[in-house]
């Protein structure tokens, strides 16, 4: 059994992965620390402090891994994973994000770039298109961590999260695009 636990960044992956892998006797494996740790990657993004991945080896050395057991796969890129039984996209509600992640010490674009990708549903909509029918939305933004896991257990998704119907988030992604727009000239 393969499940995916996907979201953008600051929306409680790594912990709800490793609830999962512990409650149904899975292996818990996050994504992005492979990919450092066996440097599947071509270099390092200084202004968005990333890396930058090679897709096409993250893909080969990952489906050599998941052939060989039952995980639950955390990850930012649920596209890089050649098959999943089940996929959740956690979402956020954005204010809330963007306030997680400026704690965190994120420069501005990164803050922004993340932000925005979980205004517009970025990995939601990349995880629909992969693994169109097996992908569970579920707005974590007021649930504790045992909601969560229960939503999970019952598969209990929302339809659709579309934070563009708010107004406050409305004005948010105006700022987001101003300050990813002030780096134009460095991207």
């Amino acid at each position: 059994m393969i499940i995916i636990v996907t979201g953008t960044p600051g929306v409680g992956k790594t912990l709800v992965s490793k609830e999962i892998a512990a409650k149904f006797n899975l292996t818990y494996f996050q994504l992005s620390q492979f990919i450092i740790e066996n440097k599947l990657y071509t270099e390092y993004d200084e202004l968005r402090q990333s890396y930058i991945i090679d897709e096409d080896r993250v893909k080969e050395e990952l489906g050599k891994i998941i052939q060989k057991g039952n995980f639950v796969i955390e990850t930012i890129y649920p596209s890089l994973v050649s098959t999943a039984d089940m996929v959740f996209v956690l979402r956020k509600h954005p204010l809330l994000l963007y306030d997680e992640l400026k704690k965190r010490g994120w420069s501005d674009l990164k803050v922004a770039e993340n932000v925005e990708a979980e205004i517009l549903g970025v990995i939601s909509q990349e995880a629909k298109e992969v693994f169109n029918g097996k992908v569970c939305e579920i707005d974590v933004t007021k649930l504790s961590t045992e909601q969560i896991l229960y939503k999970i257990s019952n598969k209990q998704c929302n339809e659709t999260v579309d934070w563009l119907t708010d107004l406050e988030v409305q004005k948010l992604l105006e700022k987001l695009d101003n300050i990813i727009s002030s780096y134009e000239n460095d991207i």
